[in-house]
């Protein structure tokens, strides 16, 4: 059996065994004690393990956590560090541990065993090291927005706060599920926040678990360079497979994020001009179950965006129509002030939208002429060269939310504003 196992039904033993009455009569060897004794004198190492369970202190490891952390690696608790560090070389698992993380190990173990204090002190030393985040950011000469993360994990957003995705659309946890409170799937939205493996501030996904999130105010857009930021944080990255989709039903693979990769170029992927509201992560390492199950998810960004600005077509037109009702005038000055805030170093696109209502060639064309009614309104205010503004219609082809009841439909009926703002962002 897993060494895991025996570990857990010693601490179970010791627990029961300190809670029993004390028995006159002389007690018969217990077989369980006389098998976890033994695995305390074959295995180095194992105590330590024990001994950090038992001080209920989640920062470090739990004893499930270092048993699979090492095996995985792997490697076992009883191996020298010279044999460890080879082992790791032979099964191609030195992803899990840097160069200098294994040295490191060897240099500490060439007179003892490969125990839970080494393991400790090096995932302690790597999360002081690579810190993922300082909560929120902060502003720089170098960066139109603000700037995330710190040391090698630092990373400038030019949309700053609106960079991060809004909304949960689903979360499955999967096997060995995180436990509470580390499996809230909201953790994952906003600007970053995490502190500690202590603190709630992160959503860990569970061994198969998908989480899926949408981006509301802005959208996700080809640039140079990263165009996608996942904040993963704790003390080692697990393999996480990441897709992205217009519509939340059509999805398109990126690849796997691994290793020290957070950052990810949808470059060669994606055609010109095409944007994205929705990312999906699914987790597909191995080093699954205890408190934090599979990757934990602090923050999911959006590097190459545009801001989105969205008007319900109900405060515009009648049903049908594409001309302008009196009482749109309010909602457009609105929209027409927040547009001016960013200055006239922006490119705009206008899109327009309905819901599956009617046939596909009507709806796109209706989604057109409403798009121009909503630009012919705010050009004037605007004054924009036309090489900076796109007029596009897509019909029912990018809903944002389900076409099967009145709620979502109206969701899908609507106009949106795509802002790429100039070289700085006005806040």
């Amino acid at each position: 059996m897993p060494l895991r196992f025996y570990l857990v039904l010693l601490l179970l033993s010791v627990s029961a065994a300190a809670q029993q009455p004390d028995q006159s009569a002389p007690a018969k060897p217990h077989p369980l004690k006389a098998n976890t004794q033994r695995l305390l004198e074959i295995t180095p190492g194992a105590k330590q393990a024990l001994e950090l369970a038992a001080e209920g202190d989640i920062t470090p490891l739990t004893t499930a956590e270092l048993e699979q952390l090492i095996t995985d690696a792997g490697g076992s608790l009883t191996k020298h560090g010279r044999n460890f560090a080879n082992e790791l070389e032979q099964a191609g698992a030195t992803a899990q541990f840097s160069a200098e993380e294994v040295a490191q190990m060897v240099a500490q173990t060439n007179k003892g065993k490969v125990n839970a204090t080494h393991i400790r002190k090096i995932l302690e030393q790597r999360e002081a090291e690579q810190q993922p985040s300082v909560v929120g950011g902060r502003q720089s000469d170098d960066c139109p927005g603000l700037v995330y993360g710190a040391g090698k994990r630092e990373i400038c957003l030019p949309l700053a706060e609106l960079s991060f995705a809004d909304r949960v659309v689903s979360f499955t946890a999967g096997e060995k599920p995180s436990k509470i409170p580390f499996n809230n799937p909201d953790k994952a939205l906003g600007e970053p926040d995490y502190r500690s493996t202590k603190s709630p501030d992160f959503i860990s996904i569970g061994c198969n678990g998908e989480l899926i999130t949408q981006f509301t105010d802005n959208v996700l857009v080809d640039v140079a360079g990263p165009d996608l930021y996942i904040f993963e944080v704790g003390p080692f990255v697990e393999k996480t497979e990441l897709a992205i989709s217009q519509d939340g039903s059509n999805w398109l693979e990126v690849g796997v994020i691994e290793g020290a990769r957070s950052d990810v170029d949808i470059n060669g992927l994606v055609a010109a001009g095409e944007h994205y509201n929705y990312v999906r992560l699914r987790n597909a390492g191995t080093s699954c179950g205890g408190m934090h199950s599979g990757a934990d998810i602090d923050a999911i960004a959006a590097v190459g965006a545009e801001i989105r600005l969205s008007l319900d077509s109900a405060l515009l037109f009648d049903i049908g129509q594409y001309q302008l009702k009196p009482e749109a005038q309010a909602a457009l000055e609105e929209l027409l002030e927040k547009v001016a805030a960013y200055g006239p170093d922006i490119r705009v696109t206008v899109e327009g939208h309905t819901d599956s209502t009617g046939s596909d060639s009507d709806n796109k064309l209706l989604s057109e002429q409403r798009a121009k009614a909503v630009w012919q309104y705010l050009a004037p205010g605007l004054k924009l060269p036309a090489a900076q503004v796109s007029i596009k219609g897509y019909g029912e082809s990018r809903p944002v939310a389900s076409n099967d009841d009145e709620a979502g439909r109206a969701l899908n009926r609507r106009v949106d504003l795509l802002i790429k703002p100039g070289s700085r962002l006005k806040r």
